[in-house]
């Protein structure tokens, strides 16, 4: 792949409904930093001697793919995204390990996650998992369900804020979505109760002093981080409740969530049960950057 010159964005496309929204999503980011778009079809080489000897034709394969970007492809031109800025590729690999090697050198990958129910959905689709885990640029998700409007109609982006190292990162990041979307910033930090038989348990007047307590230094670092964004409105926001309860029920409400992932060193290894969990059931499209 050629030097890249201007700012690109991956988007990964499998003909599904969820990719065609992944391809809007990408479209219009591409539109608003100036970008490129690459929309990329993997073919899984998995398939090329599935289970019970069946054995699938990879020139069927790479037609379909050729099919599915030749769409995507009419999608971002309708959306007004100039001819030259639109690259496409079938590529043989699975799409969750060809998208996160393209991430070295995107500056946004979007995924779309098809729907699933039952013990799918509890483990969420591979391709979504793998990417988030081992990208190296922020990925954006965006699933079934997900609410059907357009980004930046409802002119507010949640980040979902922890007290662990690398959290200013992740704030900045939800302020520059929130300026790219021309959106008020609401940054969310929820405190787990204690649980289980041999938790100490709180009155509710040291749960509130916790959930205070958590407010005032969010609060200093968002004063901090938002002197760059000057024109960016935004307000915080402590509840005493579970993480993946608080932020699933808020982001109905949401343009698009803001969460971070750390680095454990052990690609695959750095997602826990509150990612995988944002991941299955977020009701926004959901950006994940790197803490």
């Amino acid at each position: 792949m050629n030097e890249k010159t201007s700012p690109l964005v991956v988007v990964g496309v499998d003909g599904s409904d969820d990719g065609l929204r992944a391809v809007r999503f990408g479209t219009g980011a591409a539109l608003r930093i100036d970008g490129e778009l690459l929309l990329v079809n993997a073919v899984d080489d998995t398939l090329m001697a599935g289970a019970w000897g069946v054995v699938y034709d990879p020139e069927v394969l790479q037609s379909a793919g050729l099919t599915a970007n030749e769409q995507a492809r009419d999608v971002a031109l309708s959306m007004g995204l100039p001819e030259h800025r639109i690259k496409t590729e079938v590529v043989m690999g699975s799409p969750g390990g060809v998208m996160s090697r393209l991430s070295e050198v995107a500056d946004l990958v979007v995924v779309g996650r098809r729907a699933a129910s039952g013990l799918e959905r509890m483990f969420v689709g591979s391709t979504s998992v793998a990417v988030v885990a081992n990208a190296s640029c922020p990925v954006v998700v965006i699933s079934a369900a997900a609410h059907p409007d357009p980004i930046g109609g409802r002119g507010i982006v949640g980040v979902g804020l922890q007290t662990s190292p690398g959290s200013e990162k992740i704030l900045q990041a939800g302020f520059q979505q929130a300026q790219r979307l021309g959106s008020r910033l609401e940054i969310v930090h929820a405190i787990q109760p204690p649980v289980g038989l041999f938790a100490r348990k709180l009155s509710p007047a040291q749960l509130e002093e916790q959930v205070r307590f958590a407010k005032g230094g969010i609060e200093a670092i968002a004063n901090e981080v938002g002197q760059a964004f000057p024109d960016v409105q935004y307000r915080v926001e402590v509840a005493a409740d579970s993480p993946i309860n608080e932020l699933v029920s808020r982001s109905a409400g949401y343009d698009l969530l803001v969460v971070g992932v750390g680095d454990s060193g052990i690609p695959g290894f750095s997602l826990g049960g509150l990612m995988r969990g944002l991941l299955a059931h977020a009701e926004c499209p959901l950006f994940v950057a790197r803490g």
